[in-house]
């Protein structure tokens, strides 16, 4: 499930590289299926902003947080200080966690997403009570995104392809860690991602710290990936004028 489409190949060859370094070590290394994780990211957006939109309320301007000079009325205050204080992000976020929290729309979208977040949980207590310790994926779909590419999108959609393969060890409430790995073909951190077992940190951590020992992660050619940035800004610039 973590094979996903928009993988890229370098992280694939990665990924199979570091699988082998614990064959090698004398691990035993299975592939494993978590079938509801690919329901993880709708359920994350559900539960995530419905949780915003119920922890930004308090920020009226009154007891927490940044207070508009807006003092026409109080409901003008309330609504100048959350349009200054939330970012569009943040804003949007808080309209789409109220929406699904309506009284109409709660069992439909709330109450689901709750039952989705219990099937994604139990997919990992599955796998773990198989008898495996750690599991090994990718963290992102590629290398690190350089600042001209990241810009090119919206945060939200950045924000959602950035955490498709994060946030299930969310949902499930299971602790995981991302390794750098290696670097990709233009100098940029491919990293991976290690799942433990419910409070089993301890054996996370030192399962991470071997790996990290093993792949000497190395240093950022930084004057490399400026350039690699710098000639791609000067062909959007050059594109722009053709």
């Amino acid at each position: 499930e973590y094979h996903v489409p928009g993988l890229s190949s370098e992280i694939l060859a990665v990924w199979s590289k570091a699988a082998d370094l614990f064959k090698n070590a004398g691990a035993k290394v299975i592939e494993v299926s978590l079938p509801h994780t690919h329901y993880s990211i709708v359920c994350y957006h559900v539960l995530c902003t419905a949780e915003v939109a119920s922890n930004m309320a308090r920020f009226d301007g009154l007891e927490y947080g940044h207070r508009s000079d807006m003092n026409e009325s109080t409901e003008s205050m309330y609504a100048a200080t959350r349009r200054e204080g939330f970012s569009d992000v943040v804003r949007g976020r808080i309209l789409s966690g109220n929406y699904f929290l309506l009284k109409q729309n709660y069992e439909d979208y709330f109450v689901k997403a709750q039952k989705v977040r219990r099937l994604i949980a139990n997919d990992f207590v599955k796998v773990f009570g198989s008898g495996i310790d750690i599991l090994l994926t990718p963290t992102t779909l590629s290398d690190a995104v350089p600042y001209v590419e990241f810009i090119k999108e919206d945060n939200r959609t950045r924000s959602t392809q950035d955490d498709i393969l994060t946030q299930a060890a969310n949902m499930a409430g299971l602790p995981a860690i991302n390794v750098p790995t290696a670097l990709s073909g233009r100098g940029l951190p491919i990293g991976l991602q290690f799942i433990g077992r419910s409070f089993q940190e301890k054996q996370l951590l030192t399962v991470a710290k071997w790996f990290e020992k093993q792949v000497r992660f190395p240093v950022i050619q930084l004057e490399e990936v400026k350039k690699y940035d710098d000639g791609v800004l000067q062909h959007q610039k050059s594109a722009s004028f053709s």
